[in-house]
């Protein structure tokens, strides 16, 4: 079976072909704001969200979980679309985190009408490279049958998230460029900060993002640009921030590699980009 879809009945279509499953979503104890950490893959699955066939949650889930509850937060996890199926679930959530590939089934209109009214998407590495290009995608129907829906591509998405995954080098010793030094995802970053990393190139970047961490391209020594595929002067964007209505959206392309996730730094980084999406910090 085969089924087409338009970009506003994704989610709609999602929920009649799949089974009703829905994560449990208590309110948080003692008023700490929840996230939801989503990390579905729908393209390439990279190995930091890949869970374990043990069933325990994968190594980027158990970290986000450790720091955000060290922070105060409760930090749900899923790699479920039906957990972003309909507005009552979203608006349990302060900051709705993604870790995506391809083109998942949430319901896009929620989505957008949650992020509009207040709430918060907090990006990492891979959600630019979801829903910038149509997909076919296989749906679970339960009793280990799928449907095959062809998903179109999401260009309000790209635009909100402020760029589209294009490419990457090699992984390589990247040296970053801040460009604002007072918001809560750079205070501890210096000029000249340094990251072994996977680095994306982007296309359809938008320039009216806030710019906050690029690479520092005339700092970088000709073999390492040639790792990275850039070429000295060239502007490479790293994290930035975005406005939608009464939303907040931060975005940084790091956080490929394990060791990443475990760096303090990253971690900081991270947790001050979240800290102002859910406006904690300013």
């Amino acid at each position: 079976m085969k089924l087409t879809l338009t970009a506003v009945s994704v989610g709609a279509a999602a929920v009649a072909a799949s089974a009703l499953f829905c994560l449990a979503a208590d309110k948080p104890a003692d008023g700490k704001k929840k996230l939801l950490f989503y990390s579905q893959s729908f393209g390439f699955r990279h190995s930091v969200v890949t869970r374990p066939k043990s069933g325990e949650l994968s190594h980027a889930e158990k970290v986000l979980k450790e720091i955000g509850e060290k922070a105060g937060y409760q930090v749900d996890v899923t790699q479920d679309f039906r957990d972003l199926e309909n507005e009552k679930q979203l608006q349990e959530y302060a900051g709705i985190v993604i870790y995506t590939t391809g083109n998942p089934l949430v319901n896009r209109d929620a989505l957008l009408k949650y992020l509009r009214n207040g709430g918060a998407l907090i990006g990492i590495h891979t959600a630019t490279d979801s829903f910038h290009s149509p997909m076919n995608v296989d749906v679970p129907m339960g009793d280990g049958k799928t449907a095959k829906l062809s998903v179109p591509d999401w260009p309000e998405y790209i635009r909100i998230m402020g760029a589209a995954f294009r490419t990457h080098g090699h992984q390589a010793t990247a040296t970053m460029k801040i460009h604002d030094r007072n918001h809560p995802a750079t205070k501890m970053l210096e000029d000249g900060w340094t990251l072994h990393e996977e680095m994306y190139l982007f296309s359809r970047y938008n320039d009216k993002v806030h710019l906050l961490v690029s690479m520092d391209t005339d700092k970088m020594d000709d073999e390492t640009l040639k790792k990275l595929n850039l070429k000295k002067g060239e502007f490479a964007p790293v994290a930035w921030t975005n406005t939608e209505g009464k939303g907040r959206v931060f975005y940084t392309s790091l956080g490929h590699r394990e060791d990443v996730w475990t760096n303090p730094v990253f971690q900081q980084h991270l947790l001050g980009g979240i800290a102002w999406a859910v406006k904690l910090a300013e």
